[in-house]
């Protein structure tokens, strides 16, 4: 018993707090505190918890994420945004580039990238805002793209009531579903195929 008692009392004069660490989780950089134990840094897992369940919890969407002008792949698309600028009538335009990350020829419709999917921009506030209709995006989506070739398409997204925001956006969202026709060999490499890009950081 007390050699037990000595054995804890030397594990407690090792254990000292330590700076606290930033960390991505989901995309948004995320600050926890640590301990170090003999010599190792340690995060509780409850803390870790906690800060993956403030980070969305179930109503977040399991989208591949980034930052601006970063390629995320998905298994059949990669995708990146490569410009974020407000345009007139207070909306904002989103310049993605599409790729075709597979060795078969295909069309962004035929795997999971429809004219008529969610495209969001985010505020820090809670609001969002969706793509208008555009007939240009829709062409896009039924072209046939070869193995690294892609498209590029700026997305004009408006407020609702044309106010315009307070300020810039925080967050893009391209949905992409997971399904392709028959004829497409390639499968998606993640659950959720979206992407979802922060637009606070760029690589």
């Amino acid at each position: 018993m007390r050699h037990l008692t000595t054995l804890l009392g030397l594990t407690a004069l090792t254990t000292a707090a330590a700076a606290p660490v930033t960390l991505t989780l989901n995309g948004q950089p995320t600050t926890l505190s640590t301990s170090v134990i003999g010599g190792v840094t340690y995060i509780k897992l409850a803390d870790l918890q906690k800060a993956l369940a403030a980070q969305g919890g179930a109503n977040a969407k399991a989208s591949v994420s980034g930052c601006l002008n970063e390629w995320l792949f998905n298994g059949i698309w990669r995708m990146r945004v490569t410009k974020v600028q407000p345009i007139s009538d207070g909306g904002y335009g989103v310049t993605v580039e599409v790729k075709n990350g597979t060795t078969q020829t295909l069309k962004m419709n035929d795997a999971g990238i429809r004219y008529n999917n969610a495209i969001n921009l985010i505020f820090a506030d809670g609001n969002s805002w969706a793509k208008m209709s555009v007939t240009a995006w829709q062409d896009k989506t039924y072209a046939k793209l070869p193995q690294g070739t892609g498209t590029v398409f700026e997305f004009r997204i408006f407020p609702e009531d044309q106010n315009g925001a307070a300020s810039a956006p925080t967050k893009f969202l391209f949905e992409v579903l997971n399904e392709t026709s028959s004829d497409v060999k390639p499968r998606f490499t993640v659950a959720d195929p979206s992407f979802r890009v922060d637009l606070t950081c760029r690589k």
